[in-house]
């Protein structure tokens, strides 16, 4: 997927902007309710029983988290003191939880710059060149004003850049296809575009049913323009639909997924090993490389937690011909040992990304049908190619501040 359009200067602090709608989140709490309404000292102690009961019930279910979560804001709101031994076994998880998905969050809090701490970005399809998180990282920047410091390229912010990788091994492709190599080498290049001419196939109809679907849930509010519904796709364009081809050589060919996720090795490997953390924001397909690569050095023995956060972002990895093509280990979907959270990010419209939490993947976040900030909505249909760059635009405070920050800025 190409870089969003519509980019803003690094140097430019983001307009204040109207408010957007709390993301859906999927298996954990949603946002607390009436934390602030007044409770008898009758209704506390009632809250109190019930809550106890609850927490000694046993492992919670998503439900009971959340009727939990919301009694124990109350009580700690109102009355802090009279929240018995036993209930505050939640605190951790209020800590956790509470703040970041709380309709009203609270201010940012303070963090400090450390040399021992970096920013990786991993980039998707279609050809990107070095430079290309300059704009992601103004977006979010004012929101993480001191963790990276000024967040200068090459030093506490690092990239992963993989396109050319892709484009040479299908450019080889095509000449074995044009019969330039010799009878062995063609046969066995011809089976392997015949995979790759099929991998790619897959991709292209899950894009193409996802992008339908989304055409079939707007036909009540298009009919009037449209005689059938999946002809409001016709208003709709796939992402990085002219580079599927290219990147589906990463799926079925080994040689060139190594040297893709090399790529990704070469930045990460020698910041785990000299002990320093990391967060990895990584977009789109670019998804793929970076868990398949975070998986290789769990298995080479970097096994310690120094990435905090690994955000998958409109990530391909949600794709059934994807996920059946990593890599044998890797398709249980197990968070690599080296990651402390995950969190998933997917926009309403975005028909790369989707959720990811038990699907198969380990997610411990996974942040559903986010406000697509930035693009235009036709009678409900959003513009996939556009929901699929909106994470990074520096309009999009719900993305930027209240997840990317609110993650990067916390203990």
């Amino acid at each position: 997927m190409a870089d969003p359009k519509k980019r803003t200067s690094p140097r430019k602090a983001p307009q204040e902007q109207p408010p957007q709608s709390a993301p859906t989140l999927i298996g954990s709490a949603p946002p607390l309710a009436d934390v602030d309404a007044p409770r008898t000292a009758d209704d506390r102690r009632e809250m109190i029983a019930l809550l106890d009961r609850i927490v000694g019930a046993g492992p919670l279910t998503p439900e009971l988290q959340r009727q939990a979560l919301e009694m124990f804001a109350t009580l700690m709101a109102q009355e802090p003191a009279a929240v018995p031994g036993a209930v505050t076994a939640l605190l951790p998880m209020a800590a956790e939880l509470a703040p970041m998905f709380a309709a009203a969050p609270p201010p940012l809090p303070a963090s400090t710059a450390s040399a021992e701490r970096r920013l990786v970005y991993v980039h998707g399809i279609c050809r990107h060149d070095p430079g290309y998180s300059d704009d992601w990282w103004g977006s979010l920047h004012p929101y993480v004003p001191t963790v990276f410091g000024a967040g200068d390229l090459g030093a506490t912010r690092l990239e992963v850049v993989w396109s050319d990788v892709v484009n040479k091994a299908a450019t080889s492709l095509r000449g074995a296809e044009a019969g330039r190599f010799a009878a062995p080498a063609a046969a066995a290049s011809r089976a392997l575009e015949r995979d790759r001419e099929r991998a790619s196939e897959e991709i292209k109809e899950t894009l193409r049913d996802r992008t339908d679907q989304q055409a079939i849930q707007a036909a009540p509010r298009v009919r009037a323009f449209a005689s059938q519904a999946p002809a409001a796709a016709t208003l709709l364009s796939i992402p990085g639909a002219s580079c599927v081809d290219d990147f589906s050589i990463y799926l079925v060919d080994e040689a060139v997924r190594g040297r893709i996720v090399d790529r990704f090795l070469e930045v990460v490997r020698p910041e785990l090993k000299a002990g320093r953390a990391l967060d990895v924001i990584a977009h789109s397909w670019g998804s793929v490389v970076a868990y398949e690569g975070l998986r290789q050095l769990e298995d080479e023995g970097l096994r310690t937690p120094l990435v905090r956060d690994f955000f998958t972002v409109g990530a391909a990895l949600s794709i059934g011909a994807v996920k059946l093509r990593l890599r044998p280990a890797n398709r249980d979907g197990r968070k690599p040992a080296n990651v402390r959270r995950w969190a998933n990010l997917d926009a309403r419209g975005d028909v790369v990304g989707g959720p990811l939490q038990g699907r198969p993947y380990a997610v411990d976040f996974d942040f559903v049908d986010l406000d697509p900030v930035g693009c235009r909505s036709f009678l409900g249909l959003v513009n996939p190619e556009c929901a699929h760059g909106s994470y990074f635009m520096a309009a999009n405070a719900l993305v930027n501040r209240d997840i990317f920050a609110r993650f990067l800025n916390s203990v």
